[in-house]
């Protein structure tokens, strides 16, 4: 209250007595219109004084003004008069780094800040800031570890030099290591949740679900509202076997972001675990609502048809996984249809399924044998005959085939001599 009753008698009194004549009530006023936030009304107030009389103290505050309005120029711009009219205040050229560093100027940023270390070697805030530039131009991994190794041998609790020497580590290709370090910087703040999440990270690359799991649950706790965090949690709980805990932390994440393909997909994965067909085939049609071009949807959405033994959306869906992927991909999934059509005794549709499986990709040579087993089936004896011939030839080499050589050498000799009969 008191700050403000002084703004307002100093705003109100400065015209009438002249403010050139009184810079060190200007200089005092600007800092508490700076410390109020009230930069339009300095920013009015500079405009009354002369630019010469300015001093670096009123620069200072008018340029911190204009980097808190989004105006980065205008603030170097007069940061730099203030360090030009008094170089010996490291709090000028600090700030002056800072807000390069904020406006991707990072090479004159670290300039700054070694000057300022150079200044006063025990000025923490400028090397954190370094090692937070380096950070920001994600090329020199090394330098960044330097700093924050440096922060923390100081320091041993610094949590967030921790953090960023952990990330640090990652860039230069060390996620163990990293791991090590979050594990520090959890144990001295539980409660960070950029560390608790990487480090959760880290635990469910290596399939650690388990350990991942309570580190997600307690950054949620900390900072409700993450979608991809909650999405992460119901992956766990998928993984875990934990169904119904896994899609209600899905269901969380899809009404954070009801768009997102993923999110439904996996929620259909979840019922489709739990033999709940009719509610996955809902969530899988809505996922390709919102990501129709991803095949793997239109896959497993067969997938749940085929448990229902609706044939005909089976075969629609294989159909959709076709038309949306690269067609030299198509061939798995030709092939995957016709071994469908083969269990269902389709045998015309297995036989064009397995066709253009092999006219992609020729050597797919389960694909000859199986097609040619739906020719026998309809007596097309003509047309099974060089696909067996060409199923032995590809599979010589192949030991794990050796039940199908058998069976396919015996049709050979059958196809051959039944030829020789006519």
């Amino acid at each position: 209250m008191m700050m403000r009753l002084r703004a307002l008698l100093v705003t109100l009194l400065l015209p009438l007595f002249g403010i050139a004549q009184t810079p060190q009530s200007a200089d005092s006023l600007a800092a508490v219109l700076y410390a109020e936030g009230n930069y339009w009304k300095l920013m009015e107030l500079s405009r009354q004084l002369p630019a010469d009389s300015l001093s670096p103290r009123f620069h200072f505050h008018l340029g911190m003004s204009y980097a808190a309005l989004g105006e980065p120029l205008r603030a170097q711009d007069h940061l730099t008069r203030a360090i030009i009219l008094d170089s010996s205040r490291l709090q000028y050229r600090y700030q002056f780094a800072r807000i390069l560093s904020q406006s991707g100027q990072y090479a004159e940023a670290v300039r700054q800040l070694q000057q300022c270390i150079a200044m006063d070697s025990a000025f923490i805030p400028a090397r954190f800031q370094l090692g937070l530039t380096y950070a920001a131009q994600r090329n020199d991994p090394f330098a960044e570890m330097e700093v924050f190794s440096w922060l923390i041998a100081r320091n041993p609790n610094d949590f967030l030099s921790l953090y960023h020497l952990s990330e640090a580590l990652k860039r230069a290709g060390q996620p163990d290591s990293a791991a090590v370090i979050l594990r520090r910087a959890v144990s001295v703040n539980p409660r960070y949740v950029p560390a608790l999440i990487a480090l959760s990270n880290y635990l469910n690359g290596r399939k650690q679900y388990a350990d991942a799991l309570p580190l997600y649950l307690r950054a949620d706790s900390v900072r409700s509202g993450n979608k991809d965090l909650l999405f992460q949690i119901g992956e766990c709980y998928r993984r875990l076997g934990e169904l119904s805990n896994a899609r209600s932390f899905f269901r969380r994440a899809i009404a954070l972001d009801s768009m997102n393909g993923l999110y439904h997909a996996q929620l259909a994965y979840a019922y489709f675990s739990d033999d709940l067909y009719d509610s996955s085939i809902a969530s899988y049609h809505t996922a390709i609502l919102f990501d129709e071009e991803n095949a793997q949807y239109h896959l497993n959405l067969a997938l749940v048809y085929a448990k229902l033994d609706d044939t005909t959306n089976v075969l629609r869906s294989y159909a959709e996984a076709v038309r949306v992927m690269h067609p030299e991909l198509a061939a798995a999934v030709h092939y995957d249809q016709g071994t469908y059509c083969f269990q269902k005794k389709l045998w015309k549709e297995a036989v064009t399924a397995y066709g253009r499986a092999i006219d992609i990709d020729p050597s797919l040579s389960l694909a000859y044998y199986f097609k040619g087993s739906c020719h026998m089936q309809l007596n097309e004896h003509s047309a099974a005959l060089p696909l067996f011939t060409e199923f032995l030839s590809r599979s010589k080499n192949d030991p794990e085939r050796k039940g199908e050589r058998y069976s396919a050498q015996k049709m050979v000799e059958y196809l051959r001599d039944l030829k020789k009969k006519k």
